[in-house]
């Protein structure tokens, strides 16, 4: 069960107990009585009922956070020392690192214009080629320090 089912079973689940608040006794035209969550169409007679549910206990909002733990840690998504989270966070700076270098390697290729003519009949390297190898250098080093 993905991370984002499993975040929708419980934001279903606790939907559903806030409309159970609310109930309707509803009698149709041959007396039979029904209860339900929603108005009963067509009913010859209905009320609404109101539902009052007892605010949780301590104990029994830290049995339900390690019920909700216990289910997070089964689907794979959070256990916890917490290192399912430190290894998505050591992946993405790794990948950071990956793009980082990359950036650096493309930032380094000489390009058309990259080089200046000078007085003695040689070239040098123009400014701004310097500067975007030092920007992706910059880049490719913090991204270095993160992933430590």
């Amino acid at each position: 069960m993905t991370h984002r089912k499993l975040l929708l079973v419980i934001l279903a689940t606790a939907a559903f107990q806030a409309a159970a608040q609310t109930a309707y006794r509803s009698v149709d035209e041959h007396g039979n009585v029904t209860f339900s969550d929603t108005p009963v169409s067509g009913a010859a007679q209905e009320e609404k009922i109101r539902i009052e549910a007892p605010a949780p206990s301590a104990k029994d909002l830290q049995e339900s956070r390690q019920r909700e733990a216990e289910l997070l840690k089964a689907a794979g998504q959070v256990d916890t020392s917490g290192t399912a989270r430190k290894a998505e966070q050591k992946k993405t700076a790794q990948q950071t690192v990956r793009d980082a270098e990359k950036n650096f390697e493309e930032a380094s290729q000489i390009r058309e214009g990259d080089r200046l003519g000078t007085a003695g009949g040689g070239s040098r390297l123009t400014p701004e080629y310097q500067e975007r190898v030092q920007e992706a250098e910059a880049e490719l080093d913090r991204a270095r320090k993160e992933a430590r």
